[in-house]
């Protein structure tokens, strides 16, 4: 299984826009956010993340683990 928590997610700052980047598992924590350019405080629905993050796991789980392709002519 991958492990989605790894997984970098990456946005931008909705004052500023500076580029920002926390892996879903840091995200899943809940901490409170800060952008390193302008300090806003940044909040994240912490619980549809873990739901996403789970759905995520479930749709990686039911791929087959080898898959052929045949050509035809």
């Amino acid at each position: 299984m991958t492990d989605v928590d790894a997984h970098t997610v990456r946005f931008q700052c909705p004052k500023c826009g500076h580029e920002l980047g926390q892996t879903i598992g840091n995200l899943k924590l809940g901490k409170h956010m800060q952008c390193p350019e302008c300090g806003i405080g940044i909040n994240i629905d912490t619980r549809r993340l873990a739901n996403a993050a789970e759905e995520i796991r479930r749709a990686i789980d039911k791929v087959p683990p080898e898959i052929t392709i045949k050509f035809f002519r």
